[in-house]
């Protein structure tokens, strides 16, 4: 019998049954256990006895279950609880965490080889979103691949991604890092850089195992890092047993990657003969290993071949966009059906720091350029030319994989379900254009009575009030629904409300004025100079209301924040503005045609009522404003751009919110506080 099969049947601190073993290592074994208080399922990391005898690893694996607290997301694997037991005459430490139901990304890529599009970038956001969490807490997980990340079904026939093993996680110091504030920096050139403590700490819980009878278990126990020491991870187990693979400086640094999805542990002379052919750059001896099998010292490279950046590749001191390296392999992975790199350990290693990865629309044909540039910039071997955030990369996935189509079927669904508040924000904006109509039927129908000079008096002012109305209506209904559009993007639970929009408005119509002012007076320019450049001017400023409200600029600024924008996709917004442009001058003749028809032999004066064909755009305004806002939103993802930080300027506004609003938008999760005097190490 194994000897980790013995503690099968045992219970630890009274809480907790060991059912089975599901996956083994060097440090121990984790086990699918019953929580005897709620009879429920969880999977528990037990640390074998020999290293409960050695006091450091013990304080190692302490920092190790605190750190654990440090993340708290949807995404990530929850920790439970931790604590020590004695079974018989041995003390042990364990740790428990949830237990998954599902399979690895890397189950599914064996099977699917390459994956559709939505579906890659579905599985990516929710991987950003769960690293950059990590991030933000300090923490640069080094380990990412496809056995680390999870689907669990969520009922509804779809599944949530979890992201596994922080065990070779680089963690800020946990004295000077607090969970509130997250330890971001801006360099001299505005790039968000990730400043993080050279001393590499314990790090998050991460643990799974599939359906107990139906699928195969795939386990990922945490490892442990410290100053002095790297702790020997342990990769996924399958149900084969196949465990993490130390190569060291013999003939095993030049195996083949044949498992290419175990992380290894390369100690400084085969990091140096892996490194050696490009890089320059040398790494720190490793010294001897440490007393205990599972330890070796600081010099070593730490991470899965295939899936190692640049720097980690050399050794060298580890930030956030080394994990975006990491992601941009997956992701290439997921399309092209296999990493950019394969082959032997050495030779994995010298490409990651020398040779540029096969363009991925060699694999895929059928992959939009735009895509295929985003993924080949996360795998720059320059960190400063990949996205600087995982939620950029992710944003602009989502940008560049969403065509035109997908944001006119978003606005035609944001129409359909809000429609009675647009509709109420079209007829209110329209007054001013509905009062000018019937000014001028009213004149039309008068006409034979009136004097030519009178008729002149009358049409002019009639004219010019025309005009304002037709600037002021469509202007007030595109920066109203950017603000709701807005919304609706990053608070979808916030109830839609005419008022606070107009509100923000109110508090900005000024600026609101003048810059759409200086954009329409630009956009008449250019259709007078010549008729493309009108239609240049038009794309260049399309995005100017949203500019306004959303962001606070106003006049030139605002204009050339509008045009930065737009200079993203060009092609976008010109196709954009050109069904903008031909869609309400369609609506309008054929109506007009109608009316026309409709008069014929019925003794209708067409002339006096043609104008109640403007009219229609009381339904139709309200669609082709959401357009913008939509493009405006894709415009700051293909940048990389988030909204928490506009949408605290329009929820200042916003008095009046309600205590669960209040409390959606806040942070609840509590963490155990870092700086107390038990937590000091």
């Amino acid at each position: 019998m194994n000897s980790l099969d013995q503690y099968v049947g045992q219970t630890l601190d009274e809480k907790y049954r060991l059912e089975r073993l599901l996956g083994q290592g060097g440090m121990g074994a984790v086990y699918l256990a019953t929580h005897l208080g709620t009879e429920r399922y969880v999977a528990l990391k037990l640390i074998t006895p020999q290293f409960m005898r050695n006091e450091e690893f013990v304080e190692r694996f302490k920092r190790e279950a605190r750190a654990a607290g440090r993340l708290r997301h949807p995404n990530v694997v929850d920790v439970t609880d931790f604590g020590f037991a004695r079974v018989g005459k041995e003390s042990v430490a364990y740790l428990v965490m949830e237990y998954l139901d599902g399979c690895t990304l890397s189950d599914v890529l064996a099977e699917e080889t390459r994956l559709p599009l939505y579906w890659v970038v579905d599985i990516l956001e929710q991987v950003c979103s769960a690293v950059h969490e990590a991030h933000q807490q300090g923490i640069v997980h080094r380990d990412l691949k496809p056995d680390n990340i999870w689907l669990e079904p969520n009922g509804l026939g779809g599944y949530r991604v979890k992201v596994l093993d922080f065990g070779i996680a680089k963690l800020a110091e946990a004295g000077n890092t607090s969970p509130e504030i997250a330890p971001i920096s801006q360099r001299v050139d505005d790039t968000p850089t990730m400043q993080l403590s050279q001393t590499p700490l314990a790090a998050t819980a991460a643990a799974g195992a599939a359906q107990m009878e139906a699928t195969r278990i795939a386990v990922s126990p945490m490892t442990n890092l410290e100053s002095e020491t790297l702790v020997q991870p342990l990769a996924e187990i399958k149900d084969d047993a196949r465990a993490t693979r130390v190569v060291a400086n013999d003939a095993r640094a030049t195996q083949a990657v044949a498992d290419g999805d175990q992380t290894r542990l390369l100690d400084g002379a085969a990091q140096r003969t892996a490194a050696a052919a490009g890089a320059g750059h040398r790494t720190t001896d490793a010294s001897s290993t440490a007393a205990t099998t599972g330890l070796t010292r600081v010099g070593a490279i730490l991470g899965t071949p295939l899936y190692m950046s640049p720097e980690q590749c050399r050794g060298e001191n580890l930030d956030a966009r080394s994990d975006i390296y990491s992601l941009g392999i997956i992701t290439y992975q997921m399309l092209a059906g296999a990493p950019p790199f394969t082959g032997e350990t050495t030779s994995v290693i010298s490409a990651h720091t020398n040779s540029q990865p096969t363009s991925l629309r060699v694999h895929n044909g059928k992959l939009p350029k735009r895509v295929s540039r985003l993924i080949m910039s996360a795998l720059d071997k320059d960190p400063a030319a990949r996205p600087q955030t995982a939620v950029a990369f992710a944003n602009a996935m989502r940008a560049n994989a969403d065509g035109l189509g997908a944001l006119y079927r978003r606005a035609f669904a944001l129409y359909s379900e809000y429609f009675p508040k647009f509709f109420k924000l079209s007829l209110l904006a329209h007054i001013p254009v509905i009062v000018v109509t019937l000014m001028l039927i009213a004149v039309r129908l008068a006409e034979p009575q009136m004097g030519k000079v009178t008729k002149i008096a009358l049409l002019v002012p009639i004219t010019l009030l025309q005009i304002a109305a037709g600037f002021v209506t469509p202007s007030i209904i595109s920066g109203v629904t950017a603000i709701i559009v807005t919304q609706l993007a990053v608070a979808p639970l916030k109830p839609v409300e005419l008022r606070a929009a107009f509100a923000v408005l109110r508090r900005r119509w000024r600026p609101f004025l003048r810059t759409g002012i200086r954009a329409t007076l630009r956009i008449l320019l250019g259709f007078i100079l010549f008729v493309i450049p009108g239609f240049v001017m038009m794309a260049r400023y399309s995005l100017w209301a949203p500019v306004v409200l959303i962001e606070g600029l106003e006049k030139k600024p605002a204009l050339k924040r509008a045009r930065a924008l737009a200079s993203r996709s060009w092609r976008t917004i010109i196709l954009a503005m050109l069904i903008q442009f031909l869609v309400p001058a369609i609506v309008g003749a054929v109506l007009g045609a109608l009316i026309g028809t409709t008069g014929e032999g019925k003794h209708i004066h067409v002339k006096v009522f043609t104008p109640l064909a403007s009219l229609v755009n009381i339904f139709v305004l309200p669609l082709m404003a959401i357009v913008p806002a939509l493009l405006y939103l894709k415009m700051r993802q293909f940048g990389g751009e988030t909204l928490n930080d506009v949408m605290a300027q329009l929820e200042s506004e916003d008095t009046g919110r309600s205590n669960w609003q209040q409390r959606m938008r806040t942070r609840l999760t509590i963490n155990t506080p870092l700086n107390t005097p038990q937590n000091r190490t």
